[in-house]
């Protein structure tokens, strides 16, 4: 959950009578306690989310449009509404893999990504699921932070979980550089993998956002 700050609008002052019967110091006191209690830049404002459906389509169906072609959708992921989609072209489908992005457009470095690849016999044996940094480094292509973040890394998780009998790994990456999140799993000859990253400086505030964005990946 984001906290958003913000500046307090000046209320006019309002002049007592002379009738009304000064405050005791415990009302005064309980008053001011209340008061700070309820400042509003201290308050969790909750965030509004938006669902991606994306398609996972071949290289060749890509020119700009990412996962929008007119098929029925793969996997969907939900994402904060005030992020920017990033269109993803052939290149990045064909060499990196990625079939969609999303990030924050006040800071390009807290995203989200999919990658789908289509040889889940051959990368199931490369990636080695059950190996945090090995894994990590399989798809270390489609974002560049991710080595550094993996040689950097300060701590490292991982656990599996079942969602109507489909089966994904859950992992996490903590360095310096930056804290990932990811989430894998096979369908249909095919691995999806949903990333999302935070900067270190940026990452125990959006802890909470980061991983409803995990749990909400889903295949079809």
């Amino acid at each position: 959950m984001k906290i958003r700050a913000f500046t307090p609008r000046s209320v006019p002052c309002r002049c007592v009578s002379a009738s009304v019967a000064p405050l005791s110091r415990r009302t005064l006191m309980g008053a001011v306690a209340s008061t700070v209690l309820l400042r509003p830049w201290e308050r969790s404002v909750a965030q509004e989310l938006e669902t991606y459906y994306g398609k996972a389509t071949p290289p060749t169906s890509y020119g700009g449009y990412g996962g929008n072609a007119d098929e029925t959708p793969k996997y969907r992921f939900d994402y904060p509404a005030n992020w920017t989609f990033q269109s993803v072209n052939k290149v990045q489908k064909g060499t990196q893999g990625i079939d969609a992005r999303v990030y924050n457009p006040r800071n390009r470095n807290m995203a989200a990504f999919v990658i789908v690849l289509g040889r889940a016999g051959e990368d199931d044996k490369s990636y080695k699921v059950t190996d945090v940094e090995g894994t990590f480094q399989g798809f270390a292509g489609a974002d560049y932070d991710i080595q550094d973040a993996v040689m950097s890394a300060t701590a490292t998780s991982k656990m599996e979980r079942e969602i109507d009998g489909q089966q994904y790994f859950d992992y996490q990456v903590d360095s310096p550089v930056a804290h990932y999140m990811a989430t894998i799993t096979v369908k249909n000859g095919k691995v999806f993998a949903f990333f999302v990253k935070a900067p270190d400086r940026d990452y125990e505030e959006n802890k909470p956002m980061l991983k409803n964005l995990i749990q909400s990946f889903r295949t079809l």
